[in-house]
């Protein structure tokens, strides 16, 4: 576990991309099964922290936290 503020991922460009397919494909299937989408994003949100918070520590992720509002004002997440 790292408790500093950077996040070294290994993954190449590939690699994230087939992940993300997997973690959309996943929620598609919970809509399949009839789960509303809000409720499968904020759930998957608080997984995806919960996760970073055992891999990176909590100083990395509040650091990462904060800086996700200029990322989104800078269109990085659509």
């Amino acid at each position: 576990m790292s408790n500093d503020s950077t996040f070294n991922i290994a993954s190449t460009d590939q690699e994230r991309l087939a992940a993300m397919r997997v973690v959309a494909d996943a929620m598609e299937e919970g809509m399949r099964q009839g789960l509303h989408r809000d409720s499968l994003t904020v759930a998957s949100f608080t997984v995806v922290v919960q996760m970073l918070v055992e891999v990176y520590g909590r100083e990395a992720v509040k650091h990462l936290v904060a800086e996700m509002g200029a990322r989104i004002d800078a269109g990085d997440f659509g």
